[in-house]
């Protein structure tokens, strides 16, 4: 795998990581589906960063896929989260476009790179 192309998928994942972060921060506190987007999209994030980084440092081919798996599934819990708060207005759409963008083309990386190391799987 290339060294290259996974630190910049980690660049792209942290700062995906810390906009997600910033939003959740700025839902109202007074909605109660606003309060739980909040704690998804906090922990949505989180594990995408985490997950991203083992991207890194691992050498184990299963743990690299399972990390890859894992942070697929981060960043698609991201975007469906990151969706609602559009949908339910609490950020404009001007705002929120761009990352659900950015949310779409990571985890379509993601999605290569998890065919190409397993193409039946």
């Amino acid at each position: 795998r290339s060294t290259l192309m996974i630190e910049n998928i980690y660049e792209r994942t942290k700062v995906l990581s810390k906009t997600s972060l910033k939003i959740a921060l700025v839902l109202p506190k007074d909605v109660l589906i606003s309060i739980e987007a909040s704690k998804h999209l906090i922990t949505h994030s989180s594990n995408l960063a985490i997950k991203s980084k083992g991207l890194m440092v691992t050498q184990n081919p299963d743990f690299f896929l399972q990390n890859l798996n894992d942070a697929r599934a981060s960043v698609d819990g991201c975007y469906y989260w990151l969706e609602l708060i559009k949908d339910e207005g609490w950020v404009n759409g001007d705002i929120l476009n761009p990352v659900l963008e950015e949310c779409t083309a990571v985890s379509n990386l993601f999605g290569a790179a998890i065919k190409k190391i397993k193409p039946n799987g």
